[in-house]
């Protein structure tokens, strides 16, 4: 039997996350909710839906909400799946993501929103930045991936000794794409959707999208200068 647990990392996501919880739930064993610091009562419901829940006194970014995610799994379960609890992601396409790892034909797989040509609903300054991104991500990791900064993901178990975790930000997708690759792992990639009219980002794209390239570029001169 192949035990499955979903991580979700969430800040101030209380209006979201009890549904997200719950329609999750009917595709895994358990749900883990790392609360980054959240102010409302995200963890209160996350409880009340079903979900186990570790807190953040503070908040910490994505990438540290991963990180005690993943550290607190262990190798507890069989396949790790990545969602995000604003409800942007369809958890009824949570099969689609398990399938390759469960058919052994993936250790990593990838839920894309461009896998089959541009999205409409994606707003056209996001895609552009998005592009930048991939093709960074790409050149550093030596894959082809359409949608590198996804937070929709599944993983085999077995290669989650190999992430760094060194990224505290939202910079993480990309760092386990490249941790990933470089470690000889298969990553593959399915077509998902996303709904735009629920994203509660605090975040500046533009800003972001810079803060997001520049690591992924010094990231790569120091692993080139390691080497």
């Amino acid at each position: 039997m192949v035990n499955i647990i979903a991580l979700i990392p969430a800040y101030d996501e209380e209006v979201a996350i009890g549904s997200v919880i719950l329609r999750t739930l009917q595709y895994v064993d358990d749900v883990l909710i790392v609360d980054d610091g959240s102010s409302d009562a995200t963890s209160q419901v996350a409880k009340l839906a079903g979900a186990k829940v570790i807190t953040h006194p503070t908040n910490l970014g994505k990438g540290e909400g991963l990180k005690s995610g993943f550290h607190y799994i262990g190798d507890n379960y069989d396949i790790i799946l990545t969602i995000d609890g604003d409800g942007q992601h369809n958890p009824d396409e949570i099969p689609k993501l398990l399938k390759p790892i469960l058919d052994g034909e993936s250790d990593l797989v990838n839920g894309s929103r461009y896998m089959n040509g541009p999205e409409e609903n994606t707003p056209a300054y996001r895609r552009v930045g998005q592009q930048v991104l991939d093709k960074a991500t790409n050149i550093s990791a030596g894959i082809s991936i359409t949608d590198s900064q996804s937070g929709f993901r599944a993983f085999a178990s077995k290669i989650t000794p190999c992430f760094r975790f060194k990224d505290t930000g939202f910079g993480i997708e990309s760092e386990m794409l490249v941790d990933a690759a470089e470690n000889g792992f298969r990553i593959s990639e399915v077509p998902i959707t996303v709904r735009y009219d629920v994203d509660g980002s605090t975040k500046n794209p533009v800003t972001h999208g810079v803060g997001v390239l520049l690591t992924i570029l010094k990231d790569k001169v120091i692993r080139t200068v390691k080497k």
